[in-house]
This record gives structure tokens, sequence and C-alpha cells, in this order.
């Protein structure tokens, strides 16, 4: 059975901002390295029944830039890679 997430993503100012609010919403291991390659590793290993949902993208992708191109890249990449992972992202 799928877990469904929904993150909001209006407050996130900073990479930091976006690794605490994941550690926040998602079931991340205590080992979790607040990083893309350590969030890659979680989808890979854990998030065959995660259905991730993230709310006013546009903002985050703003303040981000480059590095929520990545993380929206590295997403969709775990997608194709992991059956079941569904991850979406909404202005």
């Amino acid at each position: 059975m799928d877990q469904i997430f929904y993150i909001d993503l209006m407050e996130v100012h900073n990479k930091d901002e976006l690794q605490e609010l994941l550690e926040d919403e998602l079931p991340l291991p205590d080992y979790y390295g607040r990083n893309l390659d350590a969030f890659n590793d979680v989808l890979t290993e854990c998030g065959s029944e995660w259905n991730i949902i993230f709310y006013n993208s546009k903002f985050a992708e703003y303040r981000l830039g480059k590095y929520f191109d990545a993380f929206k890249r590295l997403c969709a990449e775990a997608c194709e890679e992991v059956k079941g992972l569904r991850i979406r992202f909404y202005p």
C-alpha cells in the first residue's frame, strides 16, 4: 500500500531548509546525510511504496535555483529506477 506524503515547499528558502523539511515529513533513517546523494540513497532503498507530492514548488524553485533543478532531476531518475515510487511537483 502506498504511503502518501504532501510536502509544502512555500517556506523553503535554502537547501538546509529543504533538507530539514524532508527530515520532518518523510520517514528517513537516523543516519540520513542531509544532502542530495543521501536522499537518492533513501529513495532507491526505501521509496518503493512512496507517493510524494510537493506543492508550492515554484517558490523553492525560484529560491534554490540550480540546487532545486538537481533535486527535481534526482527525483525523476529515482522514479524511473524504483518501481512504485511516485514523486510529483505542483506549482
